[in-house]
C-alpha cells in the first residue's frame, strides 16, 4: 500500500462526508426561518442534484427530519470517534443529535412489524427494550391505540428526553417509562410483544436476558430481535460493525439469533423478509401457547 493509495481512498471518502453534510444542510434550510445565503442554496442543490437527490425539500417534513436527524447522528458519533478512539466500548454518548438520531430511526420499527407479522393486529401490551429517547415507544402507541407501552433503559439522559417527548405526544396516560436493565427483568406473562434490538448488548447479555424475556412474554406473545443487516460492500459492513462495538454491542447474525430463540424454547422462529430503506432485520419468534 502506497501514500497514494491512501490519498485516493481519503479524498474520496472526504468528498462523501461533505455530501453527506450539504445534504444535511440543505434540509435545514428547507425548516428553517432563514433562508440561507443564494449563493450557497445553490450550491447545496446542485450537490444534491448530482448525487442523484433533487428536490429534497419536497419531500414531507416528518421524512425531511427523519433523514436530516440521521444525518446529523452519523457526523456527531463520527467526530466522537476521531477524538476519542481510545474510549472503551459502551453506550456513553450525552449529545442530543445521536440521542434523537437513534430515537428517530427506530421509529419505523412498531409499523414495519404490524405489517410484517399479521398476529400483532390485536396486541395489547409492548415493551420496548432500550426505549432510548422514547419515539420508538411513542411509535408503538399510535400504531396499536389499544396498547399499553412499557419502555426500558439504563441510560438516564436518554430516559429524561423520553419523558418529555412522551408527555408532549400526549401519551402519558399509555407510556409507563423506567430505568431498568434487561439482564434484571422480573416480570411474567405481561406482554404480548417485545422489541429487542440486540445490536446494544453483548453475547453474554444476549444470553442471560433471553429468558428473561420470554418468561415476560404472555403464552403465544412474540419476541422481536432486531440486528443491522449484513451489507454487501465490505466497507459499510466494517464500519457497521465497528459502530456497533464502540456502542457497548455485538454483530449478531440471523443465525447466531434464531439459535437463541431456539434455546429459550420458542416456537414459529423465523427471518422476517426485509423491507423498507432501514439497514435492519428482525429475527421474531412465540412463546409456546397452552396450543403448541
Amino acid at each position: 500500500m502506497s501514500f497514494e493509495d491512501v490519498m485516493i481512498a481519503v479524498n474520496r471518502w472526504m468528498i462523501t462526508t461533505e455530501a453527506l453534510a450539504a445534504v444535511g444542510a440543505e434540509l435545514t434550510l428547507a425548516d428553517s426561518d432563514e433562508p440561507g445565503h443564494p449563493d450557497v442554496v445553490r450550491a447545496l442543490r446542485a450537490v444534491s442534484a448530482a448525487a442523484g437527490l433533487p428536490e429534497l425539500d419536497q419531500l414531507a417534513p416528518p421524512q425531511r427530519e427523519l433523514v436530516g436527524g440521521l444525518i446529523r447522528m452519523c457526523l456527531r458519533q463520527a467526530q466522537d470517534l476521531i477524538e476519542d478512539p481510545a474510549r472503551a466500548p459502551g453506550w456513553t454518548f450525552t449529545d442530543p443529535d445521536i440521542l434523537a438520531g437513534w430515537g428517530r430511526g427506530s421509529a419505523i420499527v412498531p409499523g414495519a412489524l404490524a405489517a410484517a407479522i399479521p398476529e400483532l393486529a390485536g396486541i395489547g401490551s409492548f415493551l420496548d427494550v432500550g426505549s432510548g429517547v422514547g419515539l420508538l415507544a411513542i411509535a408503538a402507541a399510535r400504531t396499536w391505540p389499544a396498547a399499553t407501552i412499557t419502555g426500558i433503559d439504563v441510560w438516564e439522559p436518554a430516559l429524561r428526553i423520553a419523558a418529555e417527548n412522551v408527555k408532549a405526544a400526549g401519551l402519558a396516560d399509555r407510556i409507563t417509562l423506567r430505568h431498568g436493565d434487561v439482564t434484571g427483568l422480573d416480570e411474567s406473562e405481561v406482554y404480548d410483544c417485545v422489541w429487542f434490538p440486540t445490536f446494544f448488548v453483548t453475547e453474554a447479555r444476549l444470553d442471560a436476558a433471553m429468558p428473561r424475556l420470554v418468561r415476560s412474554l404472555r403464552r403465544g406473545g412474540w419476541l422481536v430481535l432486531g440486528l443491522m443487516a449484513p451489507h454487501p460492500d465490505p466497507v459499510a459492513g466494517a464500519v457497521s460493525t465497528l459502530r456497533t462495538i464502540r456502542g457497548g454491542g455485538a454483530h449478531f447474525s440471523s443465525q447466531r439469533l434464531m439459535s437463541a430463540l431456539e434455546a429459550a424454547r420458542c416456537v414459529g422462529i423465523r427471518t422476517l423478509p426485509r423491507s423498507g430503506p432501514a439497514p435492519m432485520e428482525y429475527v421474531i419468534g412465540r412463546r409456546q401457547g397452552s396450543a403448541d
